[in-house]
């Protein structure tokens, strides 16, 4: 059962990912197309009648997440003690460190945990030098979700 829980956790994990990277990317612009011509040019045509392409967009707004209160959702629940989220740190790796129910798993960016009984979980994630987002993914048997997601940089 907790296999197919992770797995599921991996697949959900991956979408986000896709979606931020989709979002992240080149935002497509339409320009109006313009035809200059002369009055008396046999291919004048108006601008009206050029056709206009149409690009769709996809906009992903992140927004910000306190951390220093527990989240909860029915009997789900996660706590991130370190690090803070705009944390500026000096060194290339950094803990992050929190608490969930027993059993619950957890993924800190690409690693994968299930909380034990002590209800406390841990992971080192290695940072590149400037901002670095940390997402924290929490999943129980039940099937209650819930995520943070915290920019810590790193300035060595």
């Amino acid at each position: 059962m907790k296999i197919r829980h992770v797995i599921g956790l991996m697949n959900k994990y991956l979408i986000l990912l896709i979606l931020i990277l989709i979002g992240c990317g080149p935002t497509p612009t339409v320009v109006p197309s313009s035809h200059v011509t002369t009055p008396n040019s046999p291919s004048a045509i108006p601008a009206s009648s050029v056709p206009q392409e149409v690009i769709p967009t996809i906009v992903i707004q992140l927004t910000p997440t306190v951390v220093s209160a527990p989240v909860t959702l029915e009997s789900l629940w996660l706590q991130v003690l370190s690090p803070q989220d705009e944390a500026v740190i000096n060194l290339p790796q950094v803990d992050v460190i929190g608490s969930a129910p027993a059993d619950t798993v957890v993924s800190v960016n690409d690693e994968i945990l299930i909380v034990g009984d002590d209800q406390q979980f841990k992971a080192t994630v290695s940072l590149d030098e400037g901002p670095n987002l940390i997402e924290i993914l929490a999943s129980d048997e039940n099937g209650n979700e819930m995520s943070l997601l915290l920019t810590v940089t790193y300035e060595p």
